[in-house]
């Protein structure tokens, strides 16, 4: 949760694929969430930041004016007495946050007190970043001063400010149009301390008369003072996560709840990595007045409303689906597919893009639209053809904790499908791409709880499936010694077999990427792992779209397997699983979060040789397997060896999406990883030498 932050019903990153060409990363970069009104990003950086544009307004400059009526002052501890350690050269003083929620259009008040301890800290009251909507939010500053030996000078009208657009999720194809507004305050020397007080004013009008906030209460660096006060109309609930209820106190006064913490030291959270993003690590007070969940679902129906009747072009469009598919079952499985490929995924979330979605008929002028878009024409078709179908708001990363906040919009981040026929209950996602299956084995989305706005439900629907999504990968190597000259160079091939959730990503990245450039990131790969890569079959695709089971295929020379003698003779062919890695992301017991696991994937990497004669003259081998299991994964390996074929086998599959760790899953985890090394072949040297001199003796 964010404080001020308006979360678009698309998910950021939604329609990127995973890429999972060898050496992707199983895990996604699990960092911290955005906490709008935490401290500026000199100690707690922010992605955003890196990727500004000019702001759609170069005319807009700060406001000036008194701090609301309902703020109540905080004094300002005594810098000789702080024992707060400065950061990255500056230290944090005080922070405060006041709020009247019967008073929106005043916004949220903040006050910062910085240090600069050293030099390297006056960029922390020099540059200051504040975040606003420009379509409905403006800054006010209340009060600017540098406090200097003792003595307090105004800055006021000696701050120049910057507006720029921040567009993390460009390369998505999503535009927010947010901006942030970069202060830059005159004549700032060592030592001096900012006190600089603003209210970033306005709501969104999407969202009246309700409202819902977060403050932090801890961020990344450490606080000696922090203060929260905010006034709520009776009715309000509220929640904390990640600390005690004892820390806030609750005051009952006049019709008006007063929620208060602090002010208190504050020492920083250091963000342990491998977290699930379900789990906040910043501890959260968060409060709505939006009465229930039903209120919630009340609030998005009438965005996704349908006219009586369906305009013409989606008329001909169900008209063509019931043509080619008398099955109901295949004509809505075609309506998802045109949604889902004919439809370029494109957010463009300006004015009411926010929560409103584009109409139909400019979706399939433009063949462009986001979630919200894509959403409402597929909810057109279905109904076109006679299937009961209704939005659903999720969240596509937290989906699991929505519980643990009081009702809201802003909890969610995503719109998709919900379909009813025959009895069965479908969940569609139209923003993905090249997902392909019947309707009964294509994979659906699992976002944990939800909000179906069916006009019935009242409350969250958990769309956990009983069993795990199908997404499993077999990586099958085959390589023969047994024709040809040990020192010669070999045909080694590659097949790749995909099911499920993976079949539909790797669709995805084919299509996006393109099969050449593919085709030579694993023949780059094969030359350094076997020394030389000449293509002798090109990479082939063969998708069997209904079973949604996609296979890749490919064939190289490589340079001899056996490496050169050592100085005892002994000759030796390394082999290893290198499709294979971590099941959990962290492996330190000492943490206090959750691990990630590499969930819902099921892997497996095979190596076929034909190596030997069978009775295995040459090669030490000897049949073995290994099982580790635990709450968390299960990993098998094994060597098998029968009429001249040595099979050498790796499969791993997560059980959980995350786990709390325990010793036997860290002994595993590490035991799986001495198994994921080197298969190592030692060649048998006295039997090769009695051969060739049994051959020499055979000679005339």
């Amino acid at each position: 949760m964010t404080v001020r932050r308006v979360l678009a019903f698309c998910g950021v990153g939604f329609g990127a694929i995973m890429a999972l060409v060898y050496g992707a990363v199983h895990y996604p970069d699990y960092g911290p969430a955005e906490q709008a009104g935490t401290p500026p990003e000199t100690w707690a950086s922010s992605a955003q930041a890196l990727q500004l544009l000019p702001a759609t307004s170069s005319a807009r400059t700060l406001g000036y004016g008194p701090a609301p009526g309902f703020v109540e002052p905080v004094a300002m501890p005594d810098p000789s007495t702080v024992g707060t350690e400065a950061m990255g050269g500056a230290r944090l003083l005080v922070v405060d946050f006041q709020h009247d929620a019967r008073d929106p259009e005043a916004g949220l008040y903040t006050r910062y007190v910085i240090e600069a301890v050293t030099g390297a800290g006056l960029a922390a009251i020099s540059r200051l970043q504040i975040n606003l909507d420009p379509r409905y939010q403006s800054i006010v500053i209340h009060e600017a001063a540098i406090i200097r030996d003792g003595e307090r000078e105004s800055r006021e009208g000696r701050i120049a400010a910057e507006f720029l657009r921040q567009e993390p999720a460009l390369n998505y194809g999503i535009i927010t149009g947010m901006e942030v507004a970069v202060l830059r305050i005159e004549d700032v020397r060592q030592g001096d301390i900012l006190d600089l007080s603003f209210s970033v004013t306005g709501t969104n009008p999407l969202l009246a008369p309700h409202q819902t906030e977060s403050f932090p209460l801890a961020t990344l660096t450490d606080i000696e003072q922090l203060s929260i006060r905010t006034s709520w109309p009776r009715g309000a609930s509220h929640s904390i996560v990640g600390a005690s209820e004892d820390s806030l106190r609750i005051e009952n006064r006049f019709g008006r709840t007063i929620y208060s913490f602090g002010p208190r030291r504050i020492e920083a959270v250091e963000m342990e990595e491998g977290a699930p993003v379900d789990y906040p690590q910043i501890p959260t007070l968060t409060i709505s007045s939006w009465p229930d969940w039903a209120s919630v679902a009340a609030w998005g129906r009438p965005f996704y409303r349908l006219p009586a009747e369906p305009d013409a072009e989606i008329a001909a469009l169900a008209a063509r689906f019931r043509e080619a598919h008398g099955d109901p079952a295949r004509q809505l499985t075609a309506a998802l597919e045109f949604v889902q490929d004919e439809i370029r995924y494109q957010a463009v979330l300006l004015g009411d893009g926010t929560y409103v979605p584009a109409s139909t008929s400019d979706t399939l002028r433009t063949r462009t639209g986001d979630c919200k878009a894509k959403t409402l024409l597929l909810l057109a078709l279905l109904d076109a053809l006679d299937i009961e179908a209704y939005p659903v708001l999720a969240h596509t990363s937290s989906g699991r904790s929505v519980d643990r906040y009081p009702p809201s919009p802003q909890l969610f981040d995503h719109v998709f499908v919900q379909a009813r026929l025959g009895g069965n209950t479908f969940w569609l996602e139209p923003a993905m791409t090249r997902q392909r299956g019947t309707l009964f084995n294509r994979v659906q989305p699992d976002y944990g709880l939800v909000l179906v706005l069916d006009g019935v439900a009242t409350g969250l629907t958990d769309t956990t499936p009983e069993q795990p999504p199908l997404a499993s990968t077999v990586y099958l190597e085959r390589f023969e010694l047994l024709q040809q000259e040990l020192t010669d160079p070999l045909i080694w091939s590659l097949e790749i077999t995909h099911r499920g959730l993976a079949a539909d990503e790797w669709r995805s990245l084919i299509q996006q990427t393109g099969l050449s450039q593919i085709e030579q990131a694993y023949t780059n790969f094969y030359a350094s792992y076997r020394r030389s890569a000449e293509l002798v079959m090109p990479l082939h695709v063969d998708d069997d779209e209904e079973a949604n089971r996609l296979t890749l295929s490919a064939s190289w020379r490589v340079a001899p397997l056996i490496g050169p003698a050592d100085a005892t003779g002994r000759r030796e062919i390394r082999l290893r699983p290198h499709s294979l890695g971590d099941m959990l992301a962290s492996t330190n017991l000492e943490r206090r979060t959750p691990v990630v696991t590499a969930y819902p994937y099921h892997r497996r990497h095979v190596i076929e040789g034909g190596i030997d004669d069978p009775d295995g003259t040459f090669w030490n081998l000897q049949d073995s397997s290994t099982q580790l299991t635990n709450d968390a994964f299960e990993f098998s390996h094994g060597m098998t060896y029968e009429n001249g074929l040595m099979t050498v086998s790796y499969d791993q599959m997560a059980l959980v999406p995350s786990v709390m760790l325990d010793q036997s899953m860290v002994d595993d985890h590490r035991s799986m990883r001495r198994y994921l090394g080197d298969y190592v072949l030692v060649l048998n040297l006295p039997a090769l030498d009695a051969l060739e001199a049994e051959a020499a003796g055979a000679k005339p």
